[in-house]
């Protein structure tokens, strides 16, 4: 799934307009001892095998403030 331009016409594909973009998301940060503390980014109503299966994680020190890049 691509969400630039097509490289044939130069346009950018619409939305899937039957899933509907999620709105309410939560980020949980699970801590590690030892390893990288781990960061999963989900909408609101995930359920616990939607979150460990469809959403981003990566570690906690790769994300950072919204005010950091504004």
């Amino acid at each position: 799934m691509s969400a630039g331009p097509d490289s044939r016409t130069g346009s950018t594909p619409a939305p899937d307009a039957s899933r509907p973009a999620p709105t309410d998301l939560r980020a949980t940060v699970v801590r590690y001892e030892g390893e990288p503390d781990r960061c999963t980014v989900f909408p609101d109503d995930a359920d616990d095998a939607a979150i460990t299966t469809h959403w981003l994680s990566a570690n906690a020190d790769c994300f950072v403030p919204l005010d950091d890049l504004r």
